[in-house]
């Protein structure tokens, strides 16, 4: 709407300068002419600038809209990737909170463990039976790649701040833990950790 009356009032304001330099190059001082001849010249005149300058107008006017509507998309594009990566990171972050709330068997008989509580060090690792220790850090480590991985892409496209920053504290120190028990892991841990830091690297 805004749009539709600056356009109005453009095209007002042309047609005004045209009408006043005609009158000041061609009519000043002179009467009203009565004449239909003067009056068609006066019409040819004022269609050929006019309609020029009118027609370029409307050119901005289209160049402008097909800019301000690439500008949407972009940004509408901008907005589905984040939310993308977010829900991503989410999913990620849902599965590593699951697998920390397993129960693992400890060293004492008949007894279990949340595994969040060894991985956060309310626990000992050495309280937990080294079998199913074992198990849960190689499924650990799978679950910290992923969740590292959706964190990199979030940093490398969206930014580095707000919600990246929580997830990727929590992460950090899953990798930490990880990297602590690395002899319990396959060969591969080590530059798969490696590669979970390159990731959460500002």
């Amino acid at each position: 709407m805004i749009r539709v009356a600056l356009m109005f009032a453009v095209a007002a304001l042309i047609m005004g300068a045209v009408t006043t330099g005609f009158h000041y190059w061609v009519g000043s001082g002179l009467p009203m002419s009565r004449s239909g001849q003067d009056w068609g010249v006066f019409g040819d005149y004022f269609g050929g600038v006019a309609g020029t300058l009118l027609s370029f107008l409307s050119i901005l006017l289209i160049v402008y809209t097909i800019h301000q509507q690439s500008v949407q998309i972009a940004s509408a594009q901008y907005e589905a990737l984040r939310k993308d990566l977010l829900q991503h990171i989410s999913k990620a972050d849902d599965e590593v909170e699951r697998w920390l709330h397993k129960k693992l068997a400890a060293t004492t008989q008949g007894e279990l463990v949340e595994f969040g509580d060894v991985v956060w060090g309310l626990v000992k690792a050495g309280f937990v039976s080294s079998n199913e220790l074992k198990a849960a850090l190689e499924r650990l480590l799978k679950l910290t790649c992923t969740y590292c991985g959706s964190l990199g892409l979030y940093k490398d496209n969206i930014n580095t701040h707000f919600i990246y920053q929580q997830h990727r504290q929590k992460a950090e120190d899953l990798v930490s833990f990880l990297e602590a028990h690395i002899d319990k892991l396959p060969q591969m841990a080590a530059p798969a950790l490696a590669i979970c830091r390159g990731h959460l690297q500002c």
